[in-house]
């Protein structure tokens, strides 16, 4: 999904919110929009739970189908009453509650105006026998109570429902909202760490590209290649930030290789140079060792034409960890 679509999600999202919190149209509105919502976003059960929401849920004479069973759950809809069995045993039986919101709003609206219709009149009672007892007319007691009853359980479900899709749409807005926030933040960093790779390394600005290109294949050799291609780019930095070097270098006693092949051995050096924090230092330079030997061993095998196992997902994981490290490692370079 493109930056616009999610940007108009995320609005729209927020939008339906302020419509539930606010009361500022229609449930049957809102519903429309969260149906929009969803098929922007290609959420198929949001499709299915707001189209039942707006026009009903299939109900057929064996009962109801297998989704708008599901969907229903989502909806809230869902509530047990005892019954008795053949056997006289009372158990709990499962059912939904199919009645549309728009249906209930205007059934409360319905017995709001016989509740109004249903009040006793004022009665004067008299007699001229003062012997004789009077009794009032019976009044609607009865029916008001009954029609209290049918609104109070009309707004409970009301209620129950319109909660669960305020909730269903919160939780596609903080997932939205988090995507947005890891997608700024990436996007920066990323955008400043194109400009010095395409400054210091321009090659491994079009290796990248290769990157991506091989990544949209579904050929598993492809994802394969997209790695190599990202040791290749490490080589590349690591021969820009500290080049390579015949004669070993000594570390607390101990000869370090530096040479063409010790592309992660330099690119620590490198970072060692340029930072005095030694938690920074071991940080990013255990992450650069461990994929770097992955790298190589992929490398390996891409060079000697074996099979190499791999996944899609596991390419992608590689390319985005090797860059977020040429991030790290470039962030050093004033």
């Amino acid at each position: 999904m493109n930056n616009e679509r999610i940007k108009e999600c995320t609005g729209l999202s927020s939008d339906i919110l302020k419509n539930f919190e606010l009361s500022e149209i229609p449930v049957s509105n809102i519903i429309l929009k969260c149906l929009r919502l969803c098929r922007l976003l290609g959420d198929e059960d949001g499709v299915l739970l707001f189209t039942y929401e707006s026009s009903g849920y299939p109900n057929e004479p064996d009962g109801m189908s297998p989704d708008s069973w599901r969907i229903s759950k989502i909806a809230g809809r869902r509530y047990f009453s005892k019954e008795k069995d053949k056997s006289g045993k009372e158990k709990n039986i499962e059912y939904a509650k199919l009645t549309l919101i728009a249906e209930m709003e205007e059934l409360i609206a319905s017995q709001k105006i016989r509740l109004s219709s249903s009040q006793d009149p004022n009665v004067s009672l008299s007699s001229a026998n003062p012997n004789q007892m009077v009794f009032a007319p019976q009044g609607n007691a009865d029916e008001r109570n009954r029609i209290v009853s049918s609104i109070r359980e009309s707004q409970k479900w009301i209620q129950i429902i319109t909660g669960c899709l305020y909730n269903y749409i919160l939780k596609i807005y903080n997932k939205l909202s988090y995507g947005n926030i890891i997608e700024d933040t990436f996007t920066k960093s990323r955008l400043l760490t194109n400009d010095k790779l395409a400054t210091m390394c321009p090659q491994s600005i079009s290796k990248f590209v290769s990157v991506y290109e091989n990544m949209d294949s579904d050929n598993p050799e492809d994802w394969a290649n997209a790695v190599h291609s990202c040791r290749r780019i490490l080589v590349d930095l690591a021969d820009v930030l500290y080049p390579p070097r015949d004669e070993p270098i000594e570390i607390g006693g101990k000869p370090i290789k530096v040479g063409q092949e010790q592309y992660i051995n330099r690119l620590v050096q490198f970072i060692a140079s340029k930072t005095g924090s030694e938690t920074y230092r071991d940080v990013v330079g255990a992450d650069l060792s461990n994929i770097g030997k992955r790298l190589d061993a992929i490398n390996d095998a891409v060079c000697k034409g074996t099979h190499t196992e791999i996944s899609k997902d596991e390419a992608s994981r590689y390319i985005i960890h090797t860059y977020l490290l040429i991030s790290d490692i470039v962030a050093l370079i004033d």
